[in-house]
């Protein structure tokens, strides 16, 4: 199956939220994508990691809260999980027979992680995700070493053909996050995920969250934009992101004021007051975007103290809904894949396109 990457990231898929959920109230609504980052523990150090001083305190979830939270999902009928960042999330224990849980209750899953802790035994529940997000560093292994202070190298590309071995839909797609270490071998990198069967490889320059100085530096930027216009034509764009990259001019995010792409000035951000998703953290702090994960003041509530299904459309929640949308309004929001989904609903009230040419995916 020939996946393609731009349809696969296409912002328009949060039309279907979009359309079906505005005019409904939005107090009732459930989430539809939970990013699960139940643990801070990682069996990498990366030198680029974004959550490198949250991860410090080896922090993660108790199996009675992850229990309670994946029961919660499955009541409120939540479409989507991610097992997912803050640490490698295969590293809780009895992980497979959560994923499994919610699979088997008709809430899909995908999984991003460096799959280094990845047994045979985990093949089953692997292959029956929507997809899996493995993490790799480097061609080079004297580069991995650097970067990861691990020994796996061989590793990080081993795992398409190992679970697409089989007959079965699961997308195994790559991440490399582009660091002052491995950056000069983006093409070299490009080249190894697509020999290893990997079915796209999606590079993503140093997100500084933590305001730690990982972010790439203008000389570095300056040099990957060289080396993608040599190279260009080696690269296949419906396997990897590096259209969109050079547009962004080699930034994760956009650096321009996302206000000027709206017809009319925004005042609040559609995917959060539609309750599209919920990030919850590994000291039980649960947060509706995921650049404030780890500010207090951005919480609607802890579940260490209160389930889920309590802390979901309750007034806190309400009250942090009112804060992002006067800052989304004033166009200090940063980091955010809502931004585009914003922009794609704006688009759609201008101008509605046929939503039946837009695959399905609740993985917003």
């Amino acid at each position: 199956m020939r996946i393609n990457l731009n349809q696969l990231l296409s912002s328009e898929k949060f039309l279907h939220v979009y359309t079906k959920r505005t005019g409904e109230n939005s107090t009732k609504l459930p989430p539809v994508a939970v990013e699960l980052h139940w643990t801070s523990s990682c069996n990498y150090k990366c030198v680029h990691c974004s959550y490198g001083n949250r991860r410090k305190n080896s922090t993660r979830l108790s199996a009675g809260v992850i229990q309670s939270i994946i029961d919660d999902l499955i009541e409120l009928k939540t479409e989507a999980v991610y097992l997912s960042g803050g640490g490698e999330p295969t590293t809780v224990k009895d992980w497979q027979r959560y994923a499994k849980k919610l699979i088997e209750n008709n809430i899909e899953v995908a999984l991003i992680t460096n799959g280094i802790a990845i047994r045979e035994d985990s093949y089953d529940v692997l292959r029956r995700m929507n997809y899996i997000a493995v993490s790799v560093y480097s061609d080079d292994e004297d580069e991995y070493r650097k970067i990861t202070g691990g020994n796996n190298f061989s590793k990080q590309f081993l795992l398409p053909s190992l679970i697409k071995a089989e007959n079965n839909k699961v997308i195994v797609g790559a991440r490399c996050v582009l660091n002052g270490i491995n950056y000069r071998r983006i093409t070299q990198i490009y080249r190894q995920a697509v020999s290893s069967f990997f079915d796209y490889i999606i590079f993503i320059p140093a997100v500084d969250y933590e305001e730690r100085g990982v972010h790439l530096g203008k000389k570095e930027l300056e040099e990957i934009k060289n080396i993608l216009k040599r190279d260009y034509d080696q690269f296949d764009s419906s396997r990897t992101n590096i259209d969109s990259l050079v547009k962004r001019d080699i930034h994760h995010y956009e650096t321009v004021d996302y206000r000027k792409s709206f017809t009319n000035p925004p005042t609040f951000c559609t995917a959060t007051l539609l309750r599209g998703n919920a990030f919850i953290n590994y000291d039980g702090a649960v947060y509706l975007c995921q650049p404030h994960i780890g500010k207090s003041q951005y919480s609607i509530g802890n579940i260490n103290e209160t389930n889920f299904l309590r802390l979901w459309n309750s007034p806190m929640h309400a009250q942090v809904i009112e804060k992002l949308n006067r800052e989304f309004s004033q166009g200090l929001c940063k980091n955010c894949r809502s931004i585009n989904f914003n922009k794609a609903a704006d688009a759609y009230v201008l101008n509605p396109i046929d939503l039946s040419t837009i695959p399905r995916d609740p993985f917003i």
